[in-house]
């Protein structure tokens, strides 16, 4: 019997927007047991952007929760797309860190608001509202799968 395996994936979006978030940026991360928090810097004065960046590893659903996720790009100059760039890298790196399987959930709660103008537009993930919570807020699943991202560049953080 044959092991059949699928190849990762390539998306335009990302062959685009994640060369141009490693160029200004640099992802890192520290890791505590199945929680791992990311720093993004800037590569071209070493100034931490954000620090407000976490995803975690349920264990017994195999799934990635991402618990924190402001990397505050908005802020930087010319930087449209690479708030999106950076939730792909860091669940890609996740995923790769816990070695999930591919398909594997994502999970995570936000405003409505933040759901319909971000997360909805991230294609890959095909999110939707599993769970409507008060004050507008919702709770959002999705899937990983396989992309031909390359996480290397993603450091541990010193």
């Amino acid at each position: 019997m044959e092991l059949v395996t699928s190849k990762p994936v390539e998306n335009d979006f990302l062959m685009q927007q994640i060369p141009r978030l490693n160029n200004r940026y640099l992802l890192s991360f520290s890791r505590d047991d199945t929680c791992m928090e990311y720093f993004l810097c800037s590569r071209r004065t070493g100034e931490q952007i954000s620090k407000a960046l976490i995803v975690s590893h349920e264990v017994f659903s195999g799934s990635l929760y991402v618990s924190r996720f402001y990397p505050e790009l908005y802020k930087q100059i010319n930087c449209k797309y690479l708030s999106a760039a950076c939730f792909y890298l860091m669940v890609h790196h996740a995923a790769g860190v816990f070695q999930l399987l591919d398909k594997c959930r994502v999970n995570l709660e936000t405003d409505n608001e933040v759901f319909l103008q971000f997360y909805a537009r991230l294609q890959d993930f095909h999110f939707y509202i599993r769970h409507a919570r008060p004050a507008q807020k919702v709770y959002l699943t999705g899937n990983y799968r396989e992309t031909a991202v390359f996480t290397d560049l993603v450091r541990s953080h010193v």
